[in-house]
Formats: C-alpha cells, structure tokens, sequence
C-alpha cells in the first residue's frame, strides 16, 4: 500500500469540493492553537513533573485528547514518521520526541488554554466533543482488532481525529460554531451550514489538517468520507470503512439507530449484539478516562439551568490550570540560573538561591546520597547548613531524610506519623534550621537516587500549604535533574582526563623511540672526540655534555610512566643547588642564549648547603624552565635563576628556586590549564608536555610550583624542594 500523501482523487462530497482545493479554503486558518480540556491539562502537567516520569503514562493522557494528539503526530510528522506512520507507536512516537519536546507541548497548550476565552457554553461544548472523540476512537480499534485490520493504533487516532474539524474551525470563528451549533437540528444541516459559512465543512478542514502531515496512511480519506453514503463505502479502503463506521456509532448518545446496525453488517457483516457490545465497552472506556482526570461528562448533555455546579467545577479546574501556569513561570528564572551552574557546588548553591527566592525559607541544606555506603552525607555550605557534614544517615533509618529518599516522596515534620514520635536526629535538624518545621525533598530522576533537600518552612495550611508543596516538589524535581547533569558532566570531564593522561603515556613512548637512536649516537662521537682531546682543555666541558646524556637517557626511561613516579622512589642524593645553576646556565650561556642575544643572570645564595633530592628531576626541572624562558623572551631579552638557602612555608623547610624572565607574560586562558597536558601553541615538534612533566617531577619530589606572569613583569615561576640535609 502506498503512501497517500494528500487525499485521494475520489468524489469528494456533494458540495462539489475537489481534494485540490482544500488547501485554497483552508490555508488561513491557525491549527496550533486547538484548545484542550484543562482536566486534562493539569493532570498531564502534573505527571510531566514528577520524580519518575512514565512515558505510558504520558501517552494515556495525550492520546486521550484530540488536539493534544494532533500537537504531538503534528510535531512527530517530520521529524520521526518518515513514511513509517502505520508502524510508529504512539508511545514510541513520544519516546522518539523526547520528554524536553513532550514538556513544551503540554506546557504551551497549557498556557495556550490559560489565555483563551473560557465560559460555561464553550466547556459544554468541548466536553461533548471530547466524549464523542474518545468513545469513536475506542469502538474505531475495537473494529480494527474484529475486521482483522492490523493498525490499531492507527485506527484509535484515525477515530480520535474524526471530527477534529470542529475544532479547527472553532478555534478560528468560535461564535460562528457556537451558532451553528446551536441551531443545526441534523448532522446533514450542520454540514451544510458549515459549508455555506466556511467554505468547506468539519470533515474536509479535518483532513486537510491530517494531511498536512504526510502520514503513510489513508487517515485523510477516512475523516474526509465519514458522511457519504453508506453504497459509497463499499469498496473502500479498510480504514475508511473503520472510522465511518465508528463515527455514526459514536454519535448516537442511546441506543444504537437502524442505520447504524444496518452500516455495520453492511461494511463488515457485524452483527446486532456484537456491535451493541463493542459500543457499550467504548463507553465504558470514556467513562473510566473522564473519572480519572475529574471530568463530568454525564451533565454535558444537560440543559443550562441544570449545569451551574458542573460550570463551577470546570473553572475550579480552570483556576487549578492558572496555578499550574504560575508554577511553570516560577520556575523559569530558576531553572535558567540552574542551568548556567558549573560543577555540583555551584548547583547546590543556586538550588539554595532559588529557594529564597521563591519561598523566602530562612535555611536549607542537602544530604547527598552515597549509592555504595547507602547512607546520606550531610553537605556542607551555606549558613545553618555547615553542621551538617557532620551527619551520615542509614538509608534504613526511621528518621524523616531517610524515608523521604526510600519512598521517594516530599515529607514534613508538620505530616508526620503520629503515631510514630520524631527521632532526635529530625529534632536536631530542625534546630539548626531554625525552625519547628521543615519539609524533605527527595532529588531523584528516573532510577538515580542523589539526595534529600531539607528546607524550613512557614506554616501553611488547605489549599495554601498544597500549593506550597506543589511547587516545592517541582522544585525539587528541577533541583535533582541539574545535579544529575553537573555530575554526568563532572564524570565526563575526568573520563577526558583519564584520555589525556593516556593521550601522554603515548606520546611519552612516541618520544622514547624517536630519541633514543640520536643520543646514543651523539655518546658514541662524545666518546670518540674525548680521545682524541688528550690534553684536557675541553675535558670539563665533555664531562658535562656526557652527564647530560645520561641523564636525558634516565628521563626517557622514566618518561612512560612518570605518572606513578612518586611510588617507584624518588632517587634522593644529595645535590649543591648553585652548582647545579651554575653548571646548566654555563651550558645556556655558550648556547641558546649566545645564538639568541639573550642577557642572563643568576643569584645565588651564600653558604646554601647541599640538600637530599632527586638530582636528574631537577636538572629536568631546571632544564625545562630556562628553555622556555629563552623561547619566551626571544631576541635581546632577559633570564635571570635566582636561589633562597631556607624557606619557611606551612611551618617546614624548603630551598626556593626562582626562574624569571622579561617576555610577554602568558595569556590568561593558558595560564587556567597550564601543568595539564595540550596541544603546544609553539608548533614543530613540541609536543605542549614540558610544564606537566615539570610539575609531575616538582610533586615526586615533595616540592611545590606556582607561578605569577602578566604582560608589563613577565613570567616568574618559583620552586620549593624540600630542605632535607642528610
């Protein structure tokens, strides 16, 4: 069967309107505003905002509505059926949305309702019609299942958008319907009204908007048909016969007419008790669905003058709707800060922010959950809430935290048991909240259990205090799903540093390969030429550049797994610090500094003894730190290696050892990620590893490195090794 993307070239109606010229009637018209029964609205805003949001749940409440129904297939259309639309669930159709997309549609038809005229005349109406809908999409999936026609779900909503139409139209001239309604004695009249008013009638405005979404389906025709006659029927497409038959069944408020009993053995050869049957258990759904949601469908047939207490029923929910709507403005603000908030500490405090302002609550804290220990940590921060780190809760405890986690329900010391006397730990909360009573929040999204918010609150009571805790538990359900992110984040964040940390290892091996054949090459002539220089004029010098080669030898050993350094020992000796400085600037001196015009400087301390350290490390460390700083100042600048022989810092000993130079300073954004492996901003070769190698070796060696740079003083980095002696 293939796709039908607009209606079929058929006979349309007798009023002579062709497939092609729907959209020249119809194009004008608004479709996203489709008004809803606000029962409904509130129960769906309700369930959207829970801690444990059931998608089976959601797709009930808005497969139950016809224009909620058509805001989502008209959402889902493009980017989901895809020419897939007899086999695309509804259910799987929301899955595929997402529940951020399912929020902003019951959000925006909510709001949407809020604003529109509301009266009792309109909410008689949209309660007929929502009745007649929801019972013709039942008995349409019950003869689906009878008749063997394998969409069901496809006839459900074929049978839920039969009469859409109405609404399209109401929705656009809502006192031209409302007068036609009123005054059409037949359905035949009320067609032809409709048509002489609008061009067109409910049935072709219906499967023009359907059509609009481009369903593999015959959903159109079947809205668009429903109203010939019954000889016409006969050789159509199965759905079409389904929802012409479930719309003249739906219609009938009592029993079921000749006409319709006689369409029914017709189209399918039903008979008489089975069709009674199937109607009757339609009816029975539709009943079940209006009390679950509060909606008073028997008095929607009534007169006027017996409605009076169902109209004020229907604007208590109106009333229940507008406070819903302010709950979700509320929110906004916070749940905008929320998601600016870095890292779970910034969270916690704009959770504690929020509440603030919205409440006015005097103090709040957080007992975060440890799914290994399965106890509660008090967290620390804030004013009343720094003791409370001092507390660690079972999750089997009988206190209020505890159960508000394990039932995954809001519970106050004002509700509590009776019965059951308050522990002293609730007490004890309770004083450092500074009130009598305070309310738990359990933080849960989906299957992840991260904590109890505790809050004081002001003494409510009747509808106050159950709004107050309405949108304390939508609070609270915005508060855990932040949380939930920060810490997927923060995971993320050291799952790139453990790939960091592996992205070095490889490098590190990279480097000992390429490097390892050049230095013994260049030992191998070193040697060579110390025999041919018999005289011992350059002797110093050879000893030097081969003590340099051994020691880059012992680094490259060392280099793949400099990241557990400090466990394999720290090959302490004992070590002349300015002669050590003075050795390696020699070196520089009659090398990068001469080639680059570079003025050098040292200042070294008097009567420094020598110190036990790891010598190799921090000639690395050194050797490190002054090329850089030749690379930084470039031509004609200035480095300068000074000592200190005894620094007193956190009350132990340390020898300082400052490298500075006269460059450009380094930028801020380098400067917040400076001893972590990058990407080098020096090009070549470099590998962007020489300051994380340095802090790696300064950390082996018990030490510490800061450093202090800026455009006008240049760069300064200063080391502190331990001043151990023997």
């Amino acid at each position: 069967m293939g796709p039908n993307k607009k209606l079929s070239d058929t006979n349309s109606l007798s009023s002579g309107i062709t497939p092609g010229s729907l959209d020249s009637l119809f194009s004008g018209l608004e479709t996203d505003k489709l008004p809803s029964l606000p029962h409904i609205l509130v129960v769906l805003l309700d369930a959207s905002h829970t801690e444990v949001i059931s998608f089976d749940r959601l797709s009930e409440l808005f497969k139950s509505d016809p224009a909620l129904s058509a805001r989502i297939v008209g959402a889902a259309s493009a980017a989901c059926y895809g020419g897939q639309g007899k086999f695309l669930t509804f259910e799987r159709t929301l899955v595929l949305l997402g529940l951020d997309s399912i929020k902003t549609i019951a959000i925006t038809a909510s709001v949407q309702q809020f604003f529109s005229r509301f009266d009792s005349a309109g909410s008689r109406r949209l309660k007929r019609f929502w009745r007649r809908s929801l019972n013709c999409a039942y008995i349409a999936k019950s003869l689906a299942r009878l008749t063997g026609y394998d969409y069901g779900d496809e006839a459900y909503l074929a049978g839920l958008m039969h009469d859409i139409g109405e609404l399209v139209f109401a929705n656009n001239y809502p006192d031209e319907v409302e007068s036609i309604i009123t005054q059409a004695e037949s359905r035949e009249q009320l067609l032809a009204m409709e048509t002489e008013t609008f061009g067109g009638h409910r049935g072709q405005a219906g499967a023009w908007l359907v059509a609009g979404w481009d369903l593999d389906s015959f959903m159109a025709d079947a809205i668009c048909y429903q109203d010939v006659e019954v000889d016409e029927m006969q050789d159509a497409h199965p759905l079409v016969k389904i929802i012409y038959l479930a719309s003249k069944l739906a219609r009938l408020s009592g029993e079921i007419d000749d006409a319709g009993l006689m369409a029914a053995e017709q189209l399918f050869d039903l008979n008489h008790s089975l069709v009674r049957d199937l109607c009757s258990d339609a009816q029975g759904s539709v009943e079940a669905a209006a009390k679950s949601m509060g909606i008073d469908i028997d008095v929607a047939e009534q007169e006027l003058a017996e409605y009076q207490d169902a109209a004020s029923d229907d604007e208590e929910k109106q009333i229940e709707l507008a406070d819903r709507v302010r709950n979700i403005a509320l929110l906004d603000g916070v749940r905008q800060q929320l998601g600016k908030s870095q890292g779970e500490a910034e969270v916690l405090n704009t959770i504690q922010k929020g509440l603030n302002i919205l409440f006015a609550t005097r103090a709040s804290g957080f007992f975060l959950f440890d799914e290994d220990q399965q106890h509660l940590q008090g967290q620390a921060g804030g004013d009343s809430s720094m003791s409370l780190a001092e507390f660690t809760i079972g999750l089997d405890s009988r206190c209020l935290v505890a159960r508000s986690l394990r039932e995954k329900i809001p519970v106050s010391t004002e509700a509590a048991d009776q019965t059951t006397p308050v522990s002293v730990l609730d007490r004890q909360l309770a004083t450092l909240l500074g009130t009598s009573q305070f309310v738990c929040l359990p933080l849960v999204v989906d299957r992840h259990r991260l904590g109890v918010l505790i809050t004081a609150c002001k003494p409510t009571a009747g509808d106050a205090r159950e709004r107050q805790m309405r949108l304390l538990g939508m609070f609270a359900n915005e508060a855990a799903y932040s949380l939930l992110t920060a810490r997927q984040r923060n995971q993320d964040d050291l799952q790139r540093a453990d790939e960091d940390r592996e992205y070095y290892h490889a490098r590190a091996r990279e480097i000992v390969h390429e490097v390892s054949n050049p230095l013994t090459i260049i030992k191998n002539y070193v040697h060579i030429l110390g025999t041919k220089l018999q005289d011992g004029v350059y002797s110093r010098e050879l000893e030097l550049i081969r003590e340099e080669l051994e020691r880059a030898g012992d680094i490259l050993i060392k280099l793949p797994g400099i990241a557990d350094q400090a466990k394999s020992g720290s090959g302490a000796e004992l070590a002349d610090i300015n002669t050590l400085v003075a050795d390696l600037m020699k070196v520089f001196r009659a090398s990068l500094f001469a080639s680059n015009h570079i003025e050098s400087f040292t200042d070294l301390a008097e009567q420094m003894l020598p110190i036990a350290c790891d010598r190799s490390a921090l000639k690395q460390v050194l050797t490190n730190l002054v090329k850089n700083a030749a690379e930084a100042v470039a031509e004609a600048g200035r480095v300068e290696v000074a000592t200190r022989g005894l620094v007193n810092f956190n009350g132990k000993n340390f020898v300082e050892i400052v490298v500075r130079d006269n460059g450009p300073g380094i930028p801020d954004d380098v400067q917040a990620k400076l001893f972590t492996p990058v990407e080098s901003t020096k090009g070549g070769s470099h590998a962007g590893l020489g300051l994380t190698i340095v802090k790696n070796l300064v950390d082996g060696m018990g030490g510490y490195i800061s450093c202090r740079s800026s455009a006008t003083d240049g760069t300064r980095f200063e080391i502190l090794i331990p001043r151990v002696l023997e």
